[in-house]
């Protein structure tokens, strides 16, 4: 008989109860740290099928969201940043167009001294310009962006080239055709590739056509698949300019070209042809400099625009996908309440069976 009481009776409705309290145990305690921490579990095992299937899927998406983030924040700055130099660059070519129009007219020796000075240093702020950086970045270098653009220590001034240049202009008759001369060959000189390789100002990387300078422009990764172009390459081409006897076909050569000849004119005779004539031909091309560079300043901004857009799109996207996250991997603190709450009860219950259990005798079964 006790046997039988030992084995149907409070041994095994004890044993019963017992596993029934390490369940809800095990609830009790998932459930409580769903309440303090939020979530649904700590980790994706302890997930759903579904909300683990969902979160796998969607922690991805939104980190490669992030990364494209940082990359448009960078490519953001470094905008900013070249945005701002070639704006000054622009400062340095209407300052030209300025003396060179005074040129035109009747000076004196000591004024062209003081417009060939003024031409000399702005070559030397215009290297300096050239080789900006936005961290560790050179802003006009393209994808070679570890290496300054503009080589040497001795600023451009003072470079071979300015004084390929310097000798050239010396060197010039007084007719007009050895002006036009003494220009097509400066413009040959400053172009730093084929033959006037070694009279290269830029780096290796840089000393190409302005046509394959453009391809070296910068991009940003700023979706799946997707880039879009960041900056400006110190010699590539731009839009309404292309190579000719006149032009290397990069504005900012053009510049370069241009002061260094200016810089050089306090050795020529201002009554010559060939001196009015080399000034009005400069004239022109600064004006046309002038224009390409305030059309690359709107394509910067254009730039800027569209990162813009970019990343108010990629924002919209990662809260929409952080909020489906959420849903999959955050616990409803209402629901997990009431869950704790009825948990706590039956457990309070099975206490409680237990420990009428443990005071019954033999008479109850009887």
């Amino acid at each position: 008989m006790s046997t039988s009481v030992g084995l149907y009776g409070a041994s095994g409705a004890s044993y019963v109860l017992d596993q029934a309290i390490d369940r809800l145990g095990d609830q009790e305690t998932d459930l409580t740290a769903q309440a303090t921490s939020g979530m649904k579990s700590s980790s994706y095992a302890g997930l759903d099928s579904s909300s683990r299937t969902a979160a796998l899927d969607l922690s991805p998406q939104i980190t490669a969201i992030s990364t494209w983030q940082t990359s448009i924040s960078s490519a953001q700055t470094t905008l900013t940043v070249t945005q701002s130099a070639l704006t000054q660059i622009s400062s340095i070519a209407t300052t030209l167009s300025t003396n060179l129009l005074s040129l035109q007219g009747n000076l004196g020796q000591d004024e062209v001294d003081t417009i060939a000075t003024s031409a000399k240093s702005a070559l030397d702020t215009l290297g300096n310009l050239l080789n900006t950086q936005s961290g560790a970045d050179y802003v006009f270098a393209g994808t070679n962006s570890y290496t300054a653009p503009v080589t040497g220590t001795s600023g451009l001034s003072s470079s071979d080239l300015a004084q390929s240049i310097s000798t050239l202009v010396s060197n010039m008759g007084t007719s007009s055709d050895d002006a036009a001369t003494v220009l097509q060959q400066a413009t040959s000189d400053a172009s730093g590739t084929g033959d006037s390789a070694s009279l290269s100002v830029f780096s290796s990387a840089l000393s190409v056509s302005a046509d394959s300078a453009k391809n070296l422009t910068s991009k940003a990764v700023v979706g799946n698949g997707d880039t879009v172009d960041v900056g400006m390459v110190a010699t590539q081409s731009t839009e309404g300019m292309s190579a000719s006897d006149t032009s290397t076909g990069s504005p900012i050569r053009d510049l370069m070209r241009n002061l260094m000849i200016v810089a050089s004119l306090g050795d020529v005779s201002t009554s010559s042809s060939s001196f009015s004539s080399l000034v009005s031909s400069l004239k022109s091309s600064t004006s046309d400099i002038g224009t390409s560079l305030l059309a690359e300043e709107g394509s910067l901004g254009l730039q800027q625009t569209q990162l813009t857009s970019q990343s108010t799109l990629l924002t919209t996207m990662s809260t929409m996908l952080s909020t489906q996250l959420g849903n999959a991997r955050e616990a409803d603190p209402a629901t997990v309440s009431v869950q704790l709450s009825a948990v706590q009860d039956q457990l309070q219950a099975s206490y409680t069976l237990i420990s009428d259990l443990k005071s019954m005798t033999l008479a109850n079964y009887i």
